[in-house]
């Protein structure tokens, strides 16, 4: 009978050891009880019993455990053994380990002899075959002898062995000792086979192989070797029949090669051994964490010879010794390696990263930071912060307490400040934006950080680029006077503070006479001459308290607070149409205007600024049809646009159903290429009643209406049915592009769209989704999730007419915004105007810096094309590219496009 034992591969198991190894049992109590009988376990596996005791039912008398369970062993084995126990169980299962001790006979049952001797084999159950024998008879008369033998041999050997451990416990100590001083993991391990050598003496020759990468030898050190045999090691594959350590590697199990002539395991190698003298060869591998084969040591001799127990012995200690050496080297070198790829991440990083003590000493800082404080050249490591920067600044501007910076409030909570906009004024007085996290650092077992990690990116020209389009979007870019949206933002303001303080307020309205046909006679430059003019007269006309604005084209308004009485509006209107009666000269030549002028009163005409705005538009419209150059008072006879209003809502309602919308598709362009990679979808609406109506005229009244939910599902239903049929005929990477009102926006709004994706087969990455500036900054709280949903879901969010509304770097970063269309406002004063192409270019750069792509509208003539291309624009759109057109006509010229000819 056979058993493996549990602990290192061939170790002798004595039966106190077994015993107390834990029994491959389910029931604890049971095994127990199993440890407490003397002697005799038996569980095999394929070749049956699988478990007996009782002392192995006394020791096989029988009469229980059914007669020995399910039989075989070999009937008990003895016939001299069987064979060797069946070649020590086909060799413990194919060399799963263990083989020594032995001495056997058993039968009975009754077939008598016992001899016997105890045997411990422990094997895994389950998936794998387990053999695990402990067995007893003639223990006290064998161990008597053997106490007697190994008391003279003890006797003989203990100053030798006293001798040997000495030597063990020195090569232990050289080998730490080397280790701790980084000695070269070759140069450790050739002391290591000196000292084996010395201490196996009789001629032995030590080597040791590592196996990096678990199939191959990696390094050879056999220093009394022959020098070819190491280097011939080198790259040797591992395997089942590759010599002595090569086989051991393989294996994970020692391997003992008494004559390296015969043995079977040396066929492939004897060649190049032999004609060395080297006839026996017996390796232990080395194993690292959680018995991982890592390499393995060799004995060498040059007769052949079987190894001695405390031989083997020796080499298991070594190799012990060896694989830890091995460890410590490679977790030295892993530990180099992390620190140096983790040197090179933070070396090249364009973030600034500093690392500042509590007392503010620098102890790291990479060379981005160095270049973000302009720290030049030389390492700021081992000074104070105060070397490098003399305050901390609010976006405000105003200067941040020495106990409320950020480093020194995450010092004191040992909590992590993150998204930090800080101005940091250097020594030379220049003052520096970053963008920062503030991270603590904390020593094991202390309470409060020991230093923060700073990381932090210049903001600097982002925010410059923040600041102007700040200013610029409260500003006509032509004339430099308040625009559309600041003014309706402004009114808004007053008029509430009119109604608390219940005071009046004015608006007047204003459009100039004749200055269509200068626009169209002399050229768009003489008209912008034109109206830069207009807007100096204006501005001297009114006061300071005043709120003057370009609504857009030649449209002018005024907002006048305080207003004392409606005559004071009509003597502003009155000094207007003098001022604008002055004759204009531009290019050598004198041109005449007109202004017509309605004016409306709060809170008479209105109680909000789009009413009132509303009333001083009809009125001036009123002046306009009745001879122009004058003003006009808003009175109930000029609500007539109120009525329109109202007829435009009844037909709308019909307008759906009875199929009088259809869309119209405008082509974009990749700027690079100039060919078409997508398109807008625009609304139209051909009433049978009123013909074409705007969509500038219905849309306000749909949304008003509570119509647009239903118009904006047909018009989405429609647009990704088209794409799909596009992206399937003629093509393939198109996308379409869909405004969307914020009356839309809502909870339904994500699982209407996925239904539309999915009853389309239109990708979510193909559709791009048009909002406003205004609809971000409505409710930031209800607006995010929606926009994190359509995110999730795959579909691209753009931001339209950008820069006309808040433009604001904060909520560019707050939200995931992935275009900017830029508005064609800006876009028309390229490149003639100078703040159009400020804007537009700064435009480019912040989204550049915000991973974010822009596309340009309104784009109308090749020069205005070929400026947004070199500032970088990703795509653009305008009448140069087409006028929006039918589907029919839309796909004619894709198909065009794709069989080469012109788009």
């Amino acid at each position: 009978m056979d058993a493996t034992s549990t602990g290192r591969p061939g170790s002798p198991g004595t039966p106190e050891e077994s015993a107390s190894r834990p029994l491959p049992l389910a029931d604890d109590r049971y095994e127990a009880l199993v440890r407490q009988m003397p002697d005799a376990l038996y569980i095999v596996a394929d070749d049956i019993i699988v478990f007996i005791n009782e002392a192995g039912v006394r020791l096989l008398g029988a009469d229980s455990a059914s007669d020995i369970v399910g039989r075989e062993l070999d009937a008990f084995v003895h016939e001299d053994s069987v064979q060797l126990a069946r070649q020590r169980r086909e060799w413990m299962i194919e060399h799963g380990a263990g083989l020594p001790p032995v001495e056997q006979t058993l039968l009975r049952c009754d077939g008598t002899p016992v001899d016997v001797e105890i045997l411990s084999a422990p094997v895994q159950l389950g998936w794998r075959t387990a053999v695990q024998v402990v067995a007893r008879d003639i223990r006290q008369r064998k161990h008597a002898e053997q106490a007697l033998r190994e008391s003279e041999a003890n006797y003989r050997t203990l100053a030798a062995e006293t001798a040997r451990a000495k030597e063990l416990l020195r090569c232990e100590k050289t080998v730490l000792e080397m280790s701790s001083r980084n000695v070269p993991l070759p140069d450790l391990l050739a002391e290591v086979c000196h000292i084996v050598d010395t201490l196996l003496d009789d001629g032995a020759m030590c080597s040791i192989l590592l196996c990096g990468d678990g199939e191959h030898v990696t390094l050879a050190v056999a220093p009394s070797l022959p020098s070819a045999l190491s280097k011939a090691l080198v790259g040797l594959t591992i395997g089942p029949a590759a010599g002595s350590c090569g086989t051991a590697m393989f294996r994970n199990a020692r391997v003992v090669v008494e004559d390296i002539e015969t043995d079977p395991l040396w066929d492939d190698y004897r060649a190049l051994v032999v004609p060395m003298g080297l006839r026996a060869c017996w390796s232990t591998p080395i194993r690292g964490d959680n018995a991982q084969m890592i390499g393995a040591v060799g004995v060498y001799y040059d007769t052949p010879r079987a190894p001695t127990r405390p031989a083997m012995q020796l080499l298991d200690d070594i190799t012990d010794i060896v694989g830890v050496a091995v460890q410590k080297a490679h977790i030295a070198r892993e530990l180099q390696e992390s620190e140096e790829r983790y040197r090179l991440a933070v070396e090249n990083l364009t973030e600034g990263i500093l690392v500042q003590a509590a007392d503010g000493t620098i102890l790291a800082c990479n060379p981005s930071a160095r270049r973000i404080l302009r720290a030049g050249d030389q390492s700021p490591v081992g000074a104070s912060h105060l070397t490098l920067m003399r305050r901390s600044l609010r976006e405000d501007g105003s200067e941040i307490p020495f106990l409320e910076r950020p480093t020194r409030v995450v010092l004191t909570t040992g909590r992590p400040l993150l998204g930090l906009t800080i101005g940091l004024e250097l020594i030379n007085g220049d003052v520096v934006w970053v963008y920062e996290n503030v991270l603590p650092i904390m020593r094991p077992g202390d309470a409060t950080p020991s230093a923060v990690l700073i990381s932090f990116n210049d903001i600097g020209p982002a925010r410059a680029a923040e600041q102007q389009l700040k200013f610029l979007a409260q500003r006509d870019a032509l004339t430099g006077l308040y625009n559309r949206a600041y003014f309706l933002q402004r009114m808004q303001a007053v008029l509430d503070e009119a109604v608390t303080d219940g005071r009046q307020a004015a608006v007047l309205f204003l459009d100039l006479d004749g200055f269509k046909k200068v626009n169209d006679t002399a050229g768009h430059e003489a008209g912008d001459h034109l109206l830069r003019i207009v807007a100096q007269r204006l501005s001297a006309c009114v006061r300071q308290t005043d709120t003057l604005a370009r609504l857009g084209g030649d449209e002018f308004v005024v907002l006048l607070d305080q207003v004392r009485s409606l005559a004071e509006a009509e003597q502003l209107a009155r000094r207007i149409i003098a001022a604008i009666a002055q004759p204009f000269s531009t290019g050598g030549t004198e041109y005449y205007l007109g202004a017509s002028i309605g004016i409306a009163v709060h809170p008479d005409h209105g109680q909000d600024a789009a009413t009132l705005l509303r009333c001083a538009d009809a009125a001036m419209y009123n002046a306009k049809q009745n001879g122009r150059n004058q003003h006009r008072v808003f009175t109930a006879q000029l609500s007539q646009r109120a009525q329109r209003r109202f007829q435009l809502e009844q037909h709308l309602r019909r307008a759906l159903s009875a199929q009088e919308l259809s869309l119209r598709f405008q082509p974009i362009v990749d700027a690079a290429s100039m060919g078409i990679v997508g398109a807008e979808v625009l609304l139209r609406w051909h009433s049978a009643e009123l013909g074409e109506v705007s969509p500038a005229e219905f849309i306000p009244v749909a949304e008003d209406a509570g119509l647009i939910i239903a118009i904006g599902e047909w018009v989405l239903e429609q647009a990704c049915r088209q794409a799909a049929h596009w992206r399937r005929t003629c093509a393939p990477d198109f996308f379409i592009a869909v405004n969307l009102s914020p009356r839309q926006f809502g909870d339904a709004l994500v699982p209407m769209l996925s239904r539309c994706l999915a009853e389309s087969g239109l990708p979510a990455c193909a559709l791009e989704m048009e909002i406003t500036e205004g609809l971000l900054m409505r409710d930031t709280a209800a607006v995010m999730p929606v926009l994190d949903a359509l995110t999730a879901l795959g579909v691209r969010i753009s931001i339209d007419d950008f820069g006309t509304g808040y433009s604001s770097l904060s909520y560019l970063q707050r939200f995931p915004i992935d275009n900017l269309k830029v508005d064609r406002s800006f876009v028309s004063g390229i490149p003639r105007h100078r703040d159009s192409v400020v804007i537009s270019r700064a435009v480019v750069a912040m989204a550049a810096s915000l991973d974010m792509t822009v596309t340009a509208e309104g784009v109308e003539t090749l020069a205005q094309a070929e400026f947004l291309q070199a500032a970088g624009c990703d795509k653009l759109q305008g009448f140069l590219f087409g006028a929006p057109m039918s589907a029919a006509a839309y796909e004619e010229r894709l198909r065009r496009a794709q069989l080469g000819g012109p788009a």
